[in-house]
């Protein structure tokens, strides 16, 4: 375990909102993000994943390692870094007793190689569902271009505007309102102290949108 963390990059079960295990890396390296994070009423705008690496440097250390981490061995080798991110899941899924795992709750994907190790992991743990949300649409197509995604992942891209509608062209998406109407399913977290409880919404392949609330 330990020689998986330290050569790909750490798998967490430490966002105690969400079932299951996560990978974040530092969102310095968001393509879209950091432009939209410069927009007001961009879903980027006010991030909350740049806000925890300003506040708390360990943090900043530890998914910028992972972005090094990742970006290096899915350059040499994706197959190794797919299987030491898989090996990482599969501990966390059978630890907890929940096999979900959320790619990003810091950062976004980097790159079309990157993307593509993702799809590998994913093959290699079809016991997980994965749920993969993204503002790199453009990555998203590139892939769709040559593949579908497993049937165990759910990657969603979402709406670079506050109140937006959907993206179009894409099979799961999603939105954040403040004053528009919500389209499709409404994340409830809110009314449960800002935690996933029993909901799997954003992992399930039949929500073809999931609306935030803005917070």
């Amino acid at each position: 375990m330990a020689g998986a963390q330290r050569d790909a990059g750490a798998v967490s079960i430490r966002n105690s909102k969400m079932p299951g295990s996560s990978f974040a890396v530092t969102t310095d390296h968001c393509n879209v993000g950091s432009k939209l994070a410069l927009i007001p009423g961009s879903t980027c705008h006010k991030c909350y994943a740049i806000s925890i690496e300003k506040r708390y440097p360990s943090a900043h250390m530890g998914w910028s390692n992972n972005y090094l981490k990742a970006t290096r061995m899915i350059e040499e080798s994706p197959e190794k870094w797919a299987r030491a991110m898989a090996f990482q899941i599969e501990h966390m899924a059978e630890k907890t007793g929940e096999p979900y795992h959320r790619w990003f709750d810091g950062g976004d994907i980097a790159s079309l190689a990157m993307l593509r190790a993702i799809v590998r992991v994913c093959e290699l743990t079809p016991s997980v569902k994965h749920w993969l949300p993204t503002r790199e649409a453009a990555i998203v197509k590139a892939f769709m271009k040559a593949r579908a995604f497993p049937a165990n992942l759910v990657v969603r891209v979402s709406s670079t505007m506050i109140d937006d509608k959907p993206i179009a062209g894409h099979a799961h998406t999603s939105t954040v309102h403040k004053t528009a109407a919500p389209v499709g399913e409404v994340c409830k977290a809110r009314t449960r102290g800002n935690v996933c409880g029993p909901c799997r919404a954003c992992w399930s392949d039949s929500v073809p949108n999931i609306s935030y609330p803005l917070h």
